[in-house]
């Protein structure tokens, strides 16, 4: 991506007194809050001259960046903030991150201490780096073992495919009883759909990013498979629609029972720690397709400082622990999510947990969850295509169709 046209060259010197820095981020869960928070609080311990305030953004994603923005713009903005990696190209380019590469340079932190893939959303072509991830995840296939042994179906396995998962969905769903438990529940949601696009061997853009290619005869049976579910099996129902509650409604909707599977990440594991610990589940492998590919996607976020922070130092202490390997230990620990240091991949959780290594294993087949410096209104139009299916408002090519032409659009008036 474009590098900045201007940044800082050089590491500040510590300053001698107290310093408040803001942090921002969001909250998936309250798990996490409540994770994120301890290891706040253990950094304030260890850096007493540095006080925190974590001041969390309320909405989703594509809500977050603009505020982010628009708080910088008012003059209000937070010293260390998650950076996402599907806006950092936006954040990099226009001058808005501290570079961090001086400081990685000084403390003797290289690139390469985590993995070359995550990296490479927060660094520019000449290799600065303006955000370091904090971690990743994957999906995986969560399925309830008491409502598939009461159906009488079989755990699924790393050989399961499409066929298996669709009928296994179909002698899962009870939707006559007082309490319907539907097989699964998939969203309108590009960020779950494409995984099956990718298992198909289809793809989002051209290779130079210049075109929407998604709706091509591999989109068409990828999102045909996941409406299919809702439209013709009726084993599958809107999340909204089992809990009409907040974000986090599908995985609200396991944990009550009310599905018995669902397509999420390892950010269930805690959730579920905390507020249904009497749910008993495995975690699978996303299932093969036709071909016998396999698909999933990788979600990331950095640590990043804003570039005018009156407190560099200060600021880069805190992304150096917050993506450490206490840090990031007790995040792998907590189940919440895989490790972006290279150090941590042998460690011996993953033997302990061999559900979370089904997670981590995806990086070897997964795909970074962005595409390029237009990847939200990408989603976005495809979050509406998937929708107008799942709807029966439009069928699956159709759908696509108008997505790839309003994307197309974009893309050339976006073009240099």
């Amino acid at each position: 991506m474009d590098c900045p046209q201007q940044s800082n060259a050089q590491a500040m010197s510590p300053e001698n007194g107290p310093v408040t820095l803001n942090v921002t981020g969001w909250i998936s869960t309250p798990a996490e809050d409540a994770l994120v928070q301890q290891n706040l609080a253990r950094f304030e311990r260890l850096h007493p001259n540095i006080r925190l305030k974590w001041l969390p953004i309320s909405g989703n994603g594509y809500d977050y960046s603009a505020k982010v923005l628009s708080n910088m713009a008012s003059d209000n903005a937070p010293d260390v903030f998650y950076l996402e990696s599907r806006t950092a190209s936006y954040f990099i380019a226009h001058d808005k991150l501290l570079n961090l590469s001086p400081y990685m340079a000084r403390d003797h932190i290289k690139a390469s201490d985590y993995y070359s893939s995550l990296m490479a959303a927060f660094s520019c072509r000449t290799g600065q780096v303006f955000g370091i991830p904090k971690d990743w995840n994957a999906l995986g296939l969560f399925y309830n073992k008491r409502l598939f042994r009461e159906a009488g179906v079989a755990f699924p396995t790393s050989t399961w495919t499409w066929a298996d998962m669709r009928a296994a969905a179909r002698k899962l769903t009870h939707v006559r009883s007082s309490t319907p438990v539907y097989g699964i529940s998939l969203p309108a949601d590009s960020s779950r759909w494409l995984a099956f696009l990718f298992a198909d061997g289809g793809s989002v853009l051209n290779a130079d990013g210049t075109q929407a290619v998604f709706n091509d005869r591999a989109g068409v049976d990828a999102l045909d498979f996941y409406a299919g579910f809702q439209r013709q099996d009726k084993s599958s129902i809107l999340p909204s629609a089992l809990v009409p509650a907040w974000d986090g409604d599908v995985l609200q909707a396991f944990g009550e029972e009310r599905t018995a599977m669902a397509l999420e990440g390892g950010w269930l594991i805690p959730y579920l720690t905390q507020n249904f610990s009497h749910v008993d589940y495995g975690i699978a492998p996303i299932p093969l397709a036709p071909a016998g590919k396999r698909g999933n996607l990788i979600f990331m976020n950095a640590w990043a400082a804003y570039a005018g922070t009156r407190h560099p130092e200060a600021a880069w202490e805190l992304i150096k622990y917050m993506t450490g390997q206490e840090v990031q230990g007790s995040q792998l620990h907590a189940g919440f999510a895989l490790p972006s240091l290279r150090s941590l991949a042998n460690d011996a959780y993953f033997e302990q947990h061999p559900a979370l290594k089904v997670l981590f294993d995806a990086a070897s087949y997964g795909y970074v969850d962005v595409y390029g410096p237009d990847d939200l209104f990408i989603h976005q139009k495809l979050d509406l295509a998937i929708a107008s299916v799942l709807s029966g408002k439009a069928d699956a090519q159709i759908a696509l169709d108008v997505a790839a032409r309003q994307i197309n659009v974009q893309l050339q008036a976006s073009s240099p």
